[in-house]
């Protein structure tokens, strides 16, 4: 392997064969898709929107669901990124925690997150309808110094753009100004943004929303929710410690506090003669099991 920042650089030493392993962007995916050296992994990043509930419009559930309900997820995870990341069906990624019976969380907690540009009017309509208003303007806020936050963003412009009744600004900047300057003064409306978890366990998303913790920068509260968060946390049957915080998710995405958006993928070459290579969802690569076959 090479750390380099060039996805295309780090192609041309894979194909030169003084690598075996390579990541790569998706401007080439199409250009070795069919190769055998060609795969798709999970980056362990949660792709998502971070709402600042101070804005009176974002404030209405309507106008929130009207926006989660008007992005093609599978249209840009599949068209756009074709990088192997998935569609976000909730808070919680795929492959991060399993039940006591061995079910992925995921597909245990079930789907949240659905495409139906009509239903998003509909929903937008209403929203206004209670606003009281004809027409609202959101700021789109991103760094442009990380990929793909750009995509994602115009991705998003564009979706919304299509709504009548929302009008888009967009706010180019970088990761540090977005968190540190914008986001945690509440200078935005819609922040694109991402989370990694520093632990195999939903509460390390979960407790992001909590109102009193320092990354809840959308200054969404719920009360029930934070009780429910602080059982999770003391909670010693296993059972209940898992039922507890799929509750706690429903209540989250019920409210649309945020709206997920797309689990990173990762495209990659790697050599075939190379064996176990274990890629995990927290970022981890391991080499403990690797090996290489003549």
């Amino acid at each position: 392997m090479k750390l380099v920042q060039e996805p295309k650089v780090a192609a041309q030493a894979f194909e030169a064969g003084e690598t075996d392993y390579a990541p790569i962007n998706s401007d080439l995916v199409d250009k070795y898709k069919k190769d055998d050296s060609f795969k798709q992994v999970s980056d362990g990043f949660l792709f998502y929107i971070s709402i600042n509930f101070k804005n009176e419009d974002l404030a209405n559930l309507n106008v929130r669901k009207a926006i989660s309900y008007a992005i093609n997820r599978k249209d840009l995870c599949e068209n756009v990124l074709k990088d192997g990341s998935q569609v976000a069906k909730g808070f919680i990624p795929s492959g991060l925690a399993t039940s006591p019976c061995g079910v992925d969380f995921r597909k245990d907690s079930g789907d949240f997150t659905f495409y139906d540009k009509a239903q998003a009017q509909d929903l937008l309509n209403e929203g206004l309808k209670e606003l009281g208003k004809s027409e609202i303007t959101l700021r789109i806020t991103y760094g442009t110094d990380k990929s793909p936050m750009d995509v994602f963003s115009t991705y998003l412009q564009n979706a919304l753009s299509k709504l009548n009744g929302i009008k888009i600004e967009m706010v180019a900047t970088t990761k540090q100004d977005r968190i540190y300057n914008k986001q945690k003064n509440g200078d935005f409306d819609l922040a694109v943004t991402r989370w990694g978890p520093d632990y195999g366990d939903p509460t390390t998303y979960l407790t992001i929303a909590l109102s009193t913790n320092s990354n809840n920068y959308g200054k969404w509260s719920n009360s029930e929710y934070d009780q429910l968060v602080g059982q999770v946390g003391v909670e010693s049957d296993v059972n209940k410690h898992w039922q507890e915080m799929k509750d706690a998710e429903k209540i989250l995405l019920d409210d649309y506090a945020y709206i997920p958006v797309f689990e990173k993928g990762a495209a990659t070459l790697q050599n075939p003669k190379v064996k176990n290579l274990v890629i995990k969802p927290c970022r981890t690569i391991s080499f403990e099991y690797v090996e290489k076959t003549e």
